[in-house]
């Protein structure tokens, strides 16, 4: 009976033995386990908050050395985040639009010095010309029949239009300071209107103002009748069909806003993005110099220039100017 005895006293041992080492293993296993995850949990954050997001923008960085907008942009996801990695892809994305802007400034600035040489040349080559055009027009209209008259001002008109154009160009490219002086913004553009009534009647159009007199404003004259010349000159281009281009003229808080109106087919998106952007027009023909004068005459007067589609149809422009103290 002993030998049995010790026998399954011994079989007991090592049953106890195994049962002991099985929960140390299983003590061991499960931490061990945990870890694990903990640790492939630990690796996919990292992943997925850094190792992604730096990919996405190595990936991203060649864009820096192009002067074109990006075709994939960096995502809203990164430039969204709040950490350093959200700052680093802000920081980057306006970097790179500082340089596009900057390298749209040179451009134009480089377009804009060749304009001015250009027409800084040309000036004397096709003034003299003009105004002796001009003055055998003035000399033969007496002996010219009724029919012919309508030709006779098609010559000024045409001559007028020579010269302007290459005012437009010396103004835009020299960019001198303003000479102001008070003037009613109402009588300047009542004189443009009356300047410009046979090219808008030859072109089935008229000029309605409606503006409250006097609305004085220190200004250069010839600059702002140019302005407003311009802005007239697109609203009749704007309406091949003729209709009414309407001026109006509100005074408040010291300041005068004027709009001009037509019943065109308005502004596309692109126009509005590019609204004074030197030799942009989507007119066939046109050279992109009118309204970028405009904006730089404004502008230089301590006013502002906006463009929009007025909600009844056709292209709105608003000029704001200070009112004389």
């Amino acid at each position: 009976i002993t030998p049995l005895e010790s026998s399954q006293d011994h079989l007991i041992l090592v049953r106890d033995r195994e049962e002991g080492l099985t929960g140390i293993g299983v003590w061991i296993l499960i931490p061990t386990l945990f870890m694990t995850a903990a640790f492939g949990g630990l690796v996919f954050l990292l992943a997925d908050r850094i190792v992604r997001p730096l990919t996405l923008l190595t990936r991203w960085l060649p864009n820096l050395k192009t002067n074109e907008e990006p075709a994939n942009p960096i995502p809203g996801s990164l430039t969204a985040r709040s950490d350093e990695l959200g700052q680093l892809a802000r920081s980057l994305k306006d970097t790179h639009q500082s340089l596009l802007r900057e390298q749209k400034l040179r451009h134009q600035s480089e377009r804009l010095a060749t304009l001015g040489r250009i027409a800084t040349s040309l000036a004397h080559e096709i003034r003299n010309p003009a105004a002796a055009i001009r003055m055998h027009a003035d000399l033969i209209e007496p002996r010219v029949e009724a029919e012919g008259s309508e030709s006779i001002n098609l010559i000024r008109e045409e001559v007028e239009r020579i010269t302007d154009l290459v005012n437009q160009w010396l103004f835009v490219a020299r960019a001198q300071p303003p000479e102001r002086r008070p003037h009613d913004l109402v009588e300047m553009l009542e004189d443009v209107g009356r300047r410009q009534k046979p090219a808008l009647t030859h072109a089935a159009t008229h000029l309605e103002i409606n503006a409250p007199k006097p609305a004085l404003v220190d200004c250069d004259k010839l600059r702002i009748e140019q302005v407003l010349r311009n802005l007239i000159v697109n609203a009749s281009q704007a309406m091949p069909a003729g209709g009414p281009i309407i001026a109006g003229l509100k005074l408040a808080a010291g300041e005068a806003r004027l709009t001009i109106q037509d019943s065109g087919s308005g502004f596309s998106s692109e126009a509005l993005a590019r609204f004074g952007e030197p030799f942009f027009s989507e007119r066939e023909g046109g050279m992109g110099i009118g309204l970028t004068l405009a904006r730089e005459v404004i502008q230089a007067h301590d006013g502002a220039i906006e463009a929009s589609n007025h909600p009844g149809g056709g292209a709105l422009v608003s000029v704001t100017l200070p009112l004389s103290t």
